[in-house]
């Protein structure tokens, strides 16, 4: 069954005075690169010199619109947001937010207590395949086993198993869903992806919108392959365009 992944909610808390209005660099929220963009529908992270809040992440679901008296508009229609970090003296502000399923890309806009504190330009596409990572220096995947323990070096997939690969950046679904809610169950990605693991395509069970707004789940089968063993590589390609490199541990 599909199941939610939701390590990427937690943050670092911090606070600092209001900064003056500040330019804004938005990107997928799993790759945090600007050349993988961002898709409707999935979930973005945006930087910027702007503070004067507090650490804060959404409570429930459906996720609101203004979260830590803070707004994130793109060409005007209000984003759904799940976490907010202030800036501080070594690390830039940021917002986690759902960007809207109808919302075509052009300016994005943050505003603090309606007073606008940052701005800029975000680039959408209609995918944008980006896996979540828990390490970002072993590129360790935000991956579960079979039996739903977090894949890590001390807990394997098995050849053949399936696995279950979090990311964002699926694009449309068959299933419309409202912004800021996840489906009642699940709703199917538009394109089925391909997988490949160790450079080998691999089956894909199932593709989807599972438990929170824009977290993507894949379900696929590690291949039964015997050079197939510890830190194996795995990327997504969907509709051409392929994801960020991420790895995962197998039995050897």
């Amino acid at each position: 069954m599909p199941r939610a992944f939701t390590a990427f909610l937690y943050l670092l808390a911090a606070t600092s005075p209001l900064a003056a209005q500040s330019q804004v660099t938005v990107t997928n929220a799993a790759t945090f690169l600007d050349r993988f963009g961002v898709a409707p529908g999935g979930l973005a992270s945006l930087f910027g010199d702007f503070s004067g809040f507090s650490t804060t992440v959404a409570s429930g679901l459906p996720w609101l619109t203004e979260l830590g008296r803070l707004q994130v508009l793109v060409n005007g229609v209000p984003s759904p947001i799940y976490a907010v970090v202030p800036a501080s003296a070594s690390n830039s502000g940021q917002i986690n937010f759902q960007v809207p399923a109808g919302a075509p890309g052009g300016i994005v806009q943050v505003k603090l207590n309606g007073q606008l504190v940052g701005q800029g330009t975000m680039t959408v596409n209609a995918v944008s395949p980006g896996i979540f990572l828990l390490d970002y220096n072993t590129l360790q995947g935000a991956i579960l086993n079979q039996d739903f323990s977090v894949n890590s070096i001390s807990s394997r997939a098995k050849r053949g198993d399936v696995i279950q690969i979090y990311g964002t950046g699926q694009g449309a679904l068959q299933t419309s869903v409202v912004d800021g809610a996840a489906p009642s169950t699940y709703a199917l990605s538009g394109v089925t992806p391909k997988v490949y693991i160790g450079d080998v395509e691999t089956t894909v069970q199932f593709s989807g919108v599972v438990g929170y707004p824009g977290l993507w789940q894949i379900n696929a089968v590690v291949p039964d392959r015997l050079f197939i063993n510890g830190p194996t590589p795995l990327v997504v390609v969907m509709n051409g365009v392929q994801s960020n490199q991420s790895t995962f541990w197998v039995v050897e």
